[in-house]
């Protein structure tokens, strides 16, 4: 029995905490598409590895009448052979689609936003993990890496979502740390037309050499959340967004020591609660308090442009609240936007562009 797990199945394998240190070491195998799923009854038992994912299961068949399954199996058709090295290699017959490949399977149904939030976990530190009661886990070292998508994406050519992941690359962060981590940085980095301030993210999660205070000033590295560099690219300020862990007395001193460890080696740092996330007026303030700091130009604009932009930031931070890494439904929340327009009624909801990939 060969049986190949794609899209949303194969993303909910790589979230498994049981196979994290398996997945840390990057493997990826060739794959031969199965023409048909055959035999699943005992492959699917209670207790078996088939048998503990989420129902429907997605599978990738080559024959095109066997598009059509069995119960709890939803198969896609895959047209031509898969690169080299498209698949994870589990046990007894099952492969996985490579985190690589899962992008470009699930490309054509999410949304631009949704892609580069999809793209960002791979890319990332984290693994979305409901179940779990931070909601995700850490892991030691990403899926992947944004040389190793666009190596794929070379190897596919033109086929289905290829476009789309080229586009939603450009916009995905690299070693984020947490979901909110990836969308604090999107708001960031975003042009306006999405609902962002359009600052330049440097880097998330890079070390940078600094001296312990508490130690006699021996060497030690500090990883700041977000970095964002001036347009001269000579300075940089820190962001942290601090979650409901940083209450604790522990990590109280553990932010104080980092701040000021950053201070003397000449980074400020500023600091986000989801309270302050969460206020459009907050954010905008301290925004601009980062651009005159790392000396962004000002930027002229028209009082209907100045509206228009602060309402695509609301637009933008309620579409990323609604992403949670699993229903992936913004189409329908386009969908439903375009119907409430038609019908005379305007709701706020992420501006159309982003719902494209032009």
């Amino acid at each position: 029995m060969s049986i190949l797990l794609s899209h949303t199945t194969a993303l909910e394998t790589l979230r498994r905490w049981d196979l994290r240190k398996r997945l840390v070491k990057g493997e990826r195998c060739d794959a031969t598409v199965p023409e048909a799923v055959n035999d699943l009854d005992r492959a699917l038992e209670a207790g078996s590895f088939l048998g503990s994912l989420a129902r429907p299961l997605d599978l990738l068949v080559s024959d095109r009448r066997a598009a059509h399954a069995a119960p709890d199996v939803v198969a896609h058709l895959q047209s031509g052979p898969l690169p080299a090295g498209s698949a994870i290699p589990l046990a007894d017959g099952i492969l996985c689609s490579g985190p690589e490949q899962i992008a470009v399977q699930m490309a054509p149904r999410l949304t631009l936003i949704e892609l580069a939030y999809l793209l960002s976990e791979l890319m990332g530190t984290y693994a979305i993990c409901p179940a779990m009661e931070d909601g995700m886990f850490q892991r030691d070292v990403p899926l992947t890496t944004p040389e190793r998508v666009l190596e794929h994406l070379g190897r596919l050519g033109r086929r289905p979502g290829v476009r789309q992941v080229r586009a939603a690359l450009e916009r995905a962060c690299v070693l984020s740390g947490s979901p909110r981590e990836t969308k604090l940085a999107m708001r960031l980095a975003f042009k306006p037309a999405l609902g962002g301030y359009h600052l330049n993210v440097l880097s998330m999660n890079e070390p940078l050499e600094v001296r312990r205070i508490c130690d006699r000033m021996s060497e030690g590295v500090r990883k700041p959340d977000i970095l964002i560099v001036s347009p001269s690219g000579e300075a940089v300020t820190a962001m942290e967004y601090l979650g409901s862990k940083h209450d604790e007395h522990v990590r109280l001193v553990q932010d104080a020591n980092r701040t000021n460890e950053l201070k003397a080696i000449g980074v400020s740092e500023y600091q986000v609660r989801k309270e302050q996330y969460a206020d459009l007026d907050y954010m905008d303030g301290l925004v601009e308090k980062i651009r005159r700091e790392l000396g962004y130009p000002r930027i002229g604009m028209t009082r209907a442009t100045a509206a228009e932009r602060k309402k695509r930031r609301g637009e933008l931070c309620r579409e990323l609240d609604a992403i949670d890494g699993v229903t992936w439904n913004g189409r329908e929340r386009a969908a439903r936007r375009a119907e409430a327009e038609r019908g005379g009624e305007v709701r706020d909801e992420v501006p159309l562009e982003a719902y494209g990939f032009g």
